[in-house]
């Protein structure tokens, strides 16, 4: 690892523990052991700091996403492991889903905006495009109910509920299968 890394885990780590607000460039230094002001040799302010967590954790997740896809012609199938592995990156990785969902906002300010090009939510609309298929109006809808589904399982899972013993997964992915039935119910067979 480079100094540079040391740098983007220490605000990671230090943003999950106290919030985006408290942290501090110098906490940041202490934590990896150099001079606050040997920062700037990596980072030109705070803000670029930030900025490039944010990056490293954005990619993170989209490469999570991407290694629960089950493969296969099953377009159910690899929106589901999508959206549940959601819930993984969460469990696995708090700092970064902290960093991500908890502290930054979102630069996108309505519809109309694409999704940054190394949006994990753009991976999980390209999940949706396959599912619905590609010319249906309100895919996004979809991609946004089934985000908000999981973020908000993780959020409680790693808040409120970090010591519930309840089935939260699977009550998850039970809901998920319920949203999909009702936007693609699935197919039955003549009787």
């Amino acid at each position: 690892m480079t100094t540079r890394d040391d740098l983007l885990r220490a605000c990671t780590e230090l943003i999950a523990e106290q919030g985006a607000a408290a942290l501090s460039l110098r906490q940041v230094a202490e934590r990896v052991g150099i001079k606050a002001p040997s920062i700037y040799v990596h980072f030109a302010s705070k803000q670029a700091l930030l900025a490039a967590a944010s990056e490293v954790a954005a990619a993170a997740l989209a490469d999570f996403l991407r290694a629960a896809d089950p493969g296969g012609d099953d377009p159910r199938a690899r929106l589901l492991a999508t959206a549940l592995a959601y819930l993984g990156f969460a469990e696995v990785r708090p700092p970064l889903f902290a960093l991500l969902f908890l502290e930054l906002l979102s630069e996108r300010r309505s519809l109309a905006d694409a999704p940054a090009a190394g949006s994990p939510y753009r991976l999980l609309l390209a999940r949706v495009a396959d599912f619905l298929g590609d010319a249906h109006p309100q895919a996004e809808m979809l991609g946004f109910g089934i985000w908000s589904l999981v973020h908000g399982a993780a959020v409680l899972r790693l808040t409120h509920l970090r010591d519930f013993a309840g089935p939260i997964v699977e009550g998850t992915r039970l809901n998920l299968e319920r949203l999909l039935d009702g936007w693609h119910p699935p197919a039955t067979t003549p009787a």
